[in-house]
């Protein structure tokens, strides 16, 4: 081989490696340098070879091209895409009209047009946002410009959106109730509809109750289904954008059964738990979500979460402020209550029996005068058993008054001693306790001990019972006290319109206080039968608060 031709062969191959390795590095000098850029746009250009030439230069710069060479066609593709900017290069200006009245008004449009023909250009475009650039011009000014159209578009774009956002801030959202907060879902899906081009914005929460998800604000006229891909995004809290170009085919198979041609979930989260999804759709052949919509839509998201959150906090203080306001007003009433029932127990026990007992003294008198010991000694064994019992009557009132049992014993202790106390009337007694009782708190030992010392006085009063059964238990997160006696029985709704305001009292006050604590006090009973009452209220075991946090 002669050594010429070698050489010749020898530089085109370091020629050829040479520009292949310019062509693997071009793009990352680009993209580290920041000149890439991105963007759709669409070049409508009667002229072949500057259509091709102009895309390929449009391409180069990292711009996505779709070039035309007809009206027709430029209309078909706005309607099927949307894009960041349409380049005309038509040499009729008066065809201006047709195009442009076929676009939809925020389309940003970079007309080519020459200096003979600019003022017959700007007459038959009108208003818009329309930029003209005149010909002829070089590669350089043309990229320039595209470049500058892109960038304003986008500025204005990043205004709209600021402005949006602040007008959103200036409405004081931190503490409205959860009803009006309706009012700013409505407000988040028209500001992300205008940003992102959607043409359905949607806001769905989780029922608190329920825990399914419920539509709370929508704007659009097409409705896709789009319940399987929310229902994936609140599953496992992260933000899903499926399009044509997505990869994965579960997500193709959701955006295909959906019969939206675009799709961007973002998840209300609150401590990492979802609340609610905030979601997007596009319906337009080719339409996408760019990296800026999911920005502006995990924004608006987390705005949305934190709304929502204060708005139910809001609504959990204002429905314990009046709980406790009712509490209040019951232990009020409970109060009074008790006062009554401690006067008329007084009144018609111990006070009647000290009338007894002083007009039996009386008698004394006149039995010494008359020298009647045997009758003398009887009526003072009356007056004995009378102060007797009276004294007796007292200690149960102090003692319900103030439970000391109870703080010294606990509950079970305390229950079972005030049963052994009936004994003393000749009434058997027996204590059923379970093994397996849930620890309470002192207000609700307090309140339940106050309830059985209250059954069993009026078993002891009432009841005629010979015999008592207490049984004590915990089931299916509830504790049970049940008292049930052997003794004539009565009628309770009889009782309850009694003009006997002790026995009124008594059950009205047992009541109300399984009240105060959720609970309930449920009387069976019937004449020649016998009486049982049961008290019940729930008690939080750390199973099932767990439960209820993750539920």
């Amino acid at each position: 081989m002669p050594a010429g031709v070698y050489f010749v062969q020898i530089r085109n191959r370091i020629l050829k490696q040479r520009r292949y390795k310019d062509r693997r590095k071009l793009p990352e000098y680009r993209l580290i340098s920041g000149k890439m850029r991105s963007g759709n746009i669409l070049i409508l250009e009667t002229n072949e070879d500057l259509r091709l030439s102009r895309s390929r230069s449009l391409s180069r710069e990292g711009y996505n091209i779709t070039s035309v060479a007809s009206i027709g066609e430029a209309i078909e593709a706005t309607r099927q895409q949307s894009y960041d900017l349409l380049v005309i290069g038509i040499r009729e200006p008066e065809q201006l009209r047709t195009l442009l009245a076929s676009l939809p008004p925020e389309m940003n449009v970079l007309i080519l047009t020459s200096t003979d023909a600019i003022g017959q250009a700007t007459e038959c475009a009108g208003t818009g946002i329309h930029s003209f650039l005149l010909e002829p011009l070089t590669a350089s000014r043309f990229k320039a410009a595209v470049a500058r159209v892109i960038d304003g578009a986008r500025l204005v774009k990043v205004g709209i959106r600021s402005e949006l956002l602040t007008s959103l801030a200036r409405a004081n959202w931190s503490s409205v109730p959860e009803a009006e907060t309706d009012q700013f879902f409505k407000r988040v899906i028209e500001i992300s509809a205008a940003d992102s081009g959607a043409e359905y914005v949607f806001v769905m929460v989780r029922d608190e109750t329920t825990g399914a998800l419920v539509t709370r604000a929508q704007t659009g006229n097409c409705q896709p289904d789009l319940f399987a891909i929310c229902d994936q995004v609140a599953d496992k809290g992260q933000s899903v954008v499926i399009d044509k170009a997505t990869r994965d085919p579960k997500l193709r198979g959701l955006l295909a059964e959906s019969d939206a041609t675009a799709v961007m979930c973002v998840p209300l989260l609150i401590k990492e738990k979802v609340i609610g999804v905030i979601g997007h759709a596009k319906i337009t052949d080719g339409a996408q979500f760019t990296p800026n919509d999911l920005s502006l839509a995990s924004l608006t998201a987390w705005w949305s979460s934190l709304v929502l959150e204060n708005a139910r906090l809001l609504g959990r203080v204002q429905r314990q402020y009046l709980h406790m306001e009712r509490l209040l007003e019951e232990i009020r009433v409970a109060q009074d209550n008790e006062r009554r029932r401690v006067a008329v127990e007084i009144h018609d026990g111990v006070a009647q029996w000290m009338v007894g007992a002083s007009y039996g003294i009386k008698a004394i008198g006149q039995l010494i005068s008359e020298q009647k010991l045997a009758d003398l000694e009887l009526e003072l064994t009356k007056i004995r058993d009378t102060v007797q019992t009276s004294i007796r009557e007292l200690r149960r009132t102090i003692a319900n008054l103030r439970p000391m049992p109870l703080e010294e014993l606990g509950l079970t202790e305390a229950v079972c001693q005030a049963a052994e106390s009936l004994q003393e009337d000749g009434i058997k007694c027996h204590c059923i306790i379970d093994k397996n009782l849930s620890e309470i708190t002192s207000a609700q030992e307090s309140t339940t001990y106050w309830i059985v010392q209250e059954m069993l006085s009026n078993v002891r009063k009432h009841s005629g019972a010979s015999e008592v059964t207490i049984h004590i238990g915990f089931y299916d997160s509830m504790f049970t006290v049940e008292i049930s006696d052997n003794g004539q029985g009565f009628n309770p709704s009889q009782v309850m319109h009694s003009e006997s305001p002790l026995v009124h009292l008594g059950i009205l006050g047992m009541k109300e206080r399984a009240e105060l604590l959720d609970g309930s006090l449920k009387i069976n009973s019937e004449e020649g039968k016998g009486t049982s009452v049961s008290f019940t209220f729930p008690v939080s075991t750390p199973e099932t608060a767990e439960a209820m946090i993750s539920g």
